[in-house]
C-alpha cells in the first residue's frame, strides 16, 4: 500500500472542504435562488443586467406561486417598447420589476417578463425626429383643420409649443412629457390660435398638444429631456396595494402599515383603525372599486411623497376612506387605503 505524506493530505482534505463549501447552499437568511426569477430581497436582487435607460418590450406577467401582480389597465401597454426609469425592487413574490416611460411611471414590471429584443437606443447628441408630415400653421378652422401625419395610433415625440402671435397655449405641468414617446389617442381640434392639436396616453390624454411641435418617433424620445433616478427602493414605489408591516418586509419595505382598506362604507360607519390627524405617510396611486379609482392625472407627481395627515374627510363615491394632507397643500382627495403609514399620529 502506497503511504501518502502527512502535508500532502493536510492539502488534499482543505481542497475538499473547499469545495463542499462552495456547493453549499444560501446561508441562513439569504433568499435561495430560482429559476424563474423570483424568490429575491431588495438586497440581493439582479434585475438582468437592465440599467436606466435600457429598451425593453412590455409583456404580460406569468403566474408566480398563484399570484400575477397585474392589473387589467396595463393590458393596452403589452407588445409595446418602453424605456427604464427605474429600478424598483421586488415584488410580494420576490420578482424583480422597473418602472418605465410609456406608462408615466404608473405600474411595476416585472423583469422576468421582459422581452429584450427591441435593442438598447443610446441618448441622441441632439433633438431626434423630424416635422415632416405634421402641419406648421394656425390660423384654421375648427372644424376645417388638417392633421396630416398626426393620426389615432401614430407615435411621436413631444415638443414644446412654440409661440405664435404672442400665445404658446403652453402648461409647465407639461414640461415633464417634453422629449418623451407617446401614441395618439385623437384630435383635439383647434386651439385660440388656430393650432390643431391631439391627445395622448402618456399624460392620460390631460393635455392638448400642438402637432406642428411633434416629431416622428424614429430615433426614440431625447433622454436628454428625461429626469432618470435609479430608485433607491420599493419604499417608495406605490404601483401596488400595501402589503408591508412594521418591523416586517412587504412590498415597500419595512417601517410601514397599510391604511383602512375597506370601502363601501359612510360617513357615519367610516373606521379610521388609528389613522389620524398628524400621521406620516407616503402617497400612493389609488387603486379602482367598482372601476373608479377616484383619480386626477395631476396627482401623479405626488406620488411616493411623503406627508402628514391634515383632515379626516369622510368617504367618496365608492365609500372609500378619504383624507387631506400637507404635501399638496390641502388640494386633493387621497384614498387611506393607498396611503402607507410610515409614523403614527403624536400622542394628544
Amino acid at each position: 500500500m502506497t503511504r501518502v505524506p502527512f502535508a500532502l493530505l493536510v492539502a488534499l482534505l482543505t481542497v475538499t472542504a473547499t469545495r463542499a463549501s462552495a456547493q453549499a447552499g444560501p446561508a441562513a437568511g439569504e433568499a435561495p435562488a430560482r429559476a424563474d426569477g423570483c424568490g429575491m430581497t431588495e438586497e440581493n436582487a439582479t434585475f438582468r443586467d437592465l440599467t436606466v435607460g435600457s429598451v425593453v418590450t412590455l409583456q404580460r406577467h406569468r403566474w408566480v406561486r398563484g399570484e400575477a401582480n397585474w392589473r387589467d389597465e396595463m393590458s393596452r401597454y403589452v407588445g409595446r417598447a418602453a424605456r427604464v426609469t427605474r429600478l424598483s425592487g421586488v415584488d410580494a413574490q420576490g420578482c424583480a420589476g422597473v418602472r418605465v416611460d410609456v406608462d408615466h411611471e404608473q405600474y411595476f414590471w416585472r423583469v422576468r417578463d421582459l422581452g429584450l429584443g427591441t435593442g438598447r437606443q443610446l441618448a441622441p447628441t441632439a433633438q431626434t425626429g423630424s416635422t415632416s408630415g405634421f402641419p406648421q400653421e394656425c390660423r384654421m378652422q375648427d372644424g376645417r383643420e388638417r392633421y396630416g401625419a398626426a393620426v389615432a395610433g401614430a407615435q411621436v415625440i413631444l415638443g414644446r409649443h412654440r409661440t405664435v402671435d404672442g400665445d404658446a397655449n403652453w402648461s409647465e405641468e407639461m414640461s415633464p412629457f417634453v422629449g418623451r414617446s407617446a401614441r395618439i389617442v385623437g384630435p383635439a381640434g383647434v386651439d385660440g390660435q388656430g393650432c390643431p392639436g391631439v391627445r395622448v396616453d402618456i399624460d392620460q390624454g390631460s393635455w392638448f398638444w400642438r402637432i406642428r411641435d411633434l416629431r416622428t418617433s424614429g430615433a426614440g424620445a431625447d433622454l436628454a429631456s428625461l429626469t432618470l433616478v435609479p430608485s433607491t427602493g420599493v419604499s417608495s414605489d406605490h404601483g401596488r396595494p400595501a402589503i408591508s408591516t412594521v418591523g416586517g418586509s412587504g412590498l415597500f419595505g419595512a417601517g410601514g402599515v397599510p391604511g383602512p382598506q375597506a370601502c363601501g362604507l359612510t360617513d357615519q360607519t367610516v373606521q379610521w383603525e388609528g389613522l389620524a390627524v398628524g400621521a406620516e405617510i407616503t402617497l400612493g396611486r389609488h387603486r379602482a372599486v367598482n372601476g373608479d379609482d377616484n383619480w386626477d392625472a395631476q396627482m401623479e407627481p405626488f406620488v411616493g411623497r411623503t406627508g402628514h395627515v391634515t383632515e379626516l374627510v369622510g368617504v367618496d363615491d365608492q365609500g372609500c376612506a378619504l383624507v387631506h394632507v400637507d404635501v399638496d397643500g390641502g388640494q386633493w382627495f387621497w384614498r387611506a387605503r393607498d396611503l402607507v403609514v410610515t409614523q403614527p399620529a403624536p400622542a394628544p
